[in-house]
């Protein structure tokens, strides 16, 4: 038996004088308010009711309620249609629990109001679309010259104006019929015609359609269709974006759907990205929102394309759409060519033999590796013109997209300039103040806007756009297929498709497998290029070793030593900072030469190549080389992956080949028997 402090929580007396169960309505608007939602008169009917929210534009109903006390418990429920899976459920207090059975009746008598409510509605819905049609039909064109049109810069599009001076927008059905219509005064505020449907409904502006957007309200879509010349479908709310989204992509078959998304950055979870995304995700396509610079967000609140319109003209809606889905031509969605039209074209390099544009790259190795140090030594040279290490490079702004290390940024930056004696001083080369979270959509865009900014005013397009590292600048979880995908496709969408520049991501290579990056398989197949750099730290070298090349031939591995210069800064003790760059270890040719000579394996190879490497950096105080200890060549050889136990066999065969002398400081490379010549300077 249930205990009577469970069933009576608040006490007998409670249960019997529940000011809840006597007058519901004062407790429900507290509920109400308590979610955002303003109910100035409550209607208890068990209808739908639109009214404020929080969220709402002034003279916009966004919020809704339904209250029921016909039932033995009274019961309601309220929400916001910008945050339609929100939905806030309220009971009156009793002052204690409901029983077994009065919990049974009553989950019952909800399911008949619910029964009884569905016939209802859909009688309603279909006395209205007849009232709208009939309505619309007797209504004349709008003009341009309306206060609200005037005020959002659009023109009518075929929408209607009423006896009252309210333009009226039809809502149909995906079968082509009027199943309501919205009104909007000249103040903008909105009302929907009473009893009619909205969900899955949408007004058509019609034009090209090879692109289809879906947008939320009518200004905002007219916007986008007189940016871009594109068929445009109007959902009129967040809530009936996925819906609308699924009727365009079977209504226009072959087409791209791009939901072009209001930006509700001052509401909580920014429901009309979030919607969106839903919509988008659920037919492949693709979501495009405006963002706005600081001081537009200080002057106001601007939230979708048509604040973006008023603010700055279709220009600049056009340009922030077509970051996303290209330039906007009169063509088939989907085209096809001739195989024998098809024009060979040369690898566009933005580094010589290693890196291609309009491509997707990796960079990968462990913490404290030098994967930085790599891609800073790369970042100058394409920024300031300068050839990397014999490789030709394709001038042009770099955006350093920095989650860490700042400081040591400016240290490693000026140490390139002082060691390579090519100075920085007006060369395009940007670093960014924070990292970025580029699997957010928004965040995707606002890094796209802030370098289209400065390429406007440097008159350069980026050549490269680096992200170090990727797991600052993600966001999302990286061992996630979803949030991947997410975030190559915003770098591809806001990054690379726009400039054909290269985006290089760094990143840390597996736990596990050192020869792979970690995270998610998804951005490995999605790369056009990867390198894998490990630092030798016997040899205190850098290995940059090419891993995959999809369209052009693997380049050979390239070696680096660290070198250090003086920084004009010192430090607490007087003392000059010291900062590091790098400098080439040309291996390749050495090794090149002692394979023609004699056939080695890749045990061999690796071991050979580790002393050369080695060699490079032992010297005596009058700069001569001098033999590498034994153990200094072991520690090498396993550094650069040697994982075999009889490396003093290979050893013993580099020396019975002579390669290699040994003596009894060590070992030497063997120069007088091999065809290398000066080229290999300083061996």
């Amino acid at each position: 038996m249930a205990s009577l402090s469970n069933i009576f929580p608040g006490g007998f007396t409670a249960a019997i004088t529940s000011t809840e169960l006597v007058d519901p309505i004062p407790a429900f608007q507290t509920f109400c308010r308590a979610h955002g939602i303003t109910v100035e008169s409550v209607i208890d009917d068990g209808e739908i009711h639109r009214v404020p929210s929080a969220s709402s534009k002034k003279g916009h109903l966004d919020g809704w309620y339904i209250l029921h006390t016909s039932g033995k418990f009274p019961v309601g429920v309220c929400g916001d249609w910008k945050t339609p899976d929100m939905r806030y459920q309220w009971m009156a207090d009793t002052g204690r629990s409901m029983t077994f059975q009065e919990n049974a009746d009553h989950v019952r008598w909800i399911e008949e109001v619910k029964a009884k409510q569905k016939v209802e509605r859909e009688a309603k819905q279909e006395k209205a679309a007849e009232r709208a049609e009939d309505e619309i039909g007797a209504y004349f064109d709008a003009s341009a010259d309306h206060p609200y049109l005037s005020r959002k810069h659009v023109e009518p599009h075929g929408i209607k104006i009423d006896r009252a001076g309210k333009l009226v927008v039809p809502i149909y059905s995906e079968d082509g019929e009027i199943i309501s219509h919205q009104t909007i005064d000249a103040d903008g505020s909105k009302r929907y015609l009473k009893g009619g449907r909205v969900d899955g409904g949408f007004f058509e502006i019609r034009g090209s359609r090879q692109v289809v957007f879906v947008g939320e309200g009518f200004a905002t879509c007219a916007s986008v269709h007189e940016a871009t010349g594109a068929t445009v479908l109007v959902a009129f709310d967040c809530g009936n974006l996925p819906k609308v989204a699924k009727i365009a992509k079977s209504l226009y078959l072959g087409a791209k759907i791009v939901m072009a998304a209001d930006n509700d950055q001052f509401t909580d979870n920014n429901p009309g990205i979030k919607a969106a995304t839903e919509a988008a995700n659920s037919v492949h396509g693709l979501i495009v929102h405006p963002v706005f610079s600081d001081s537009e967000v200080n002057a106001g609140k601007p939230t979708d394309f048509n604040d973006l319109h008023v603010l700055r003209g279709l220009d600049a809606v056009r340009e922030q759409i077509e970051m996303v889905t290209a330039p906007m031509r009169e063509t088939l969605a989907f085209e096809f060519s001739r195989a024998d039209s098809l024009e060979l074209k040369e690898i566009q390099w933005v580094v010589e033999d290693y890196v291609e544009a309009d491509s997707l790259a990796q960079v990968f190795g462990d913490p404290g590796g030098g994967k930085s140090f790599v891609a800073i030594d790369i970042a100058c040279c394409i920024a300031s013109g300068t050839s990397w290490h014999g490789h030709e490079v394709r001038k042009g702004a770099v955006f350093y997209i920095a989650g860490e290390g700042h400081n040591g940024l400016a240290r490693r930056l000026k140490a390139w300039e002082l060691g390579n004696n090519v100075s920085l001083s007006g060369v395009p080369l940007f670093k960014s103040h924070r990292a970025a979270q580029l699997y957010d959509i928004t965040d995707a865009a606002m890094v796209a806007q802030s370098i289209k900014t400065l390429v406007d005013e440097s008159g350069l397009d980026p050549s490269m756009i680096i992200i170090d590292t990727l797991a600052r600048n993600m966001g999302g979880d990286e061992n996630s297929t979803q949030d991947m995908n997410a975030f190559i496709q915003n770098m591809d969408i806001y990054l690379r498709q726009h400039y054909k520049c290269c985006v290089m991501v760094i990143h840390h290579s597996g736990a596990m497998d050192k020869d792979r990056s970690r995270g998610s398989t998804a951005l490995r197949g999605a790369l056009d290029a990867e390198y894998k750099v490990q630092l030798d730290q016997a040899s205190k070298t850098i290995t940059f070793e090419p891993k995959k090349m999809k369209d052009a031939e693997m380049p050979q591995a390239k070696c680096f030593g660290i070198s250090q210069v003086d920084l004009p800064v010192n430090d607490k003790n007087g003392a000059p900072v010291k900062g590091a760059y790098l400098t080439a270890v040309d291996i390749s040719e050495f090794l090149k030469n002692a394979k023609k000579k004699e056939k080695l394996n890749s045990n061999q190879e690796l071991c050979l190549s580790a002393l050369v490497g080695l060699q490079k950096i032992t010297k005596d105080d009058a700069g001569e080389y001098m033999p590498v200890a034994d153990d200094d060549w072991r520690k090498s050889a396993k550094a650069r992956g040697f994982k075999a136990t009889n490396i003093a066999r290979i050893f013993e065969q580099l020396v019975e080949k002579k390669l290699v002398r040994e003596s009894m400081d060590g070992f030497m490379v063997d120069e007088q028997n091999t065809s290398h010549t000066s080229q290999c300077e300083p061996l």
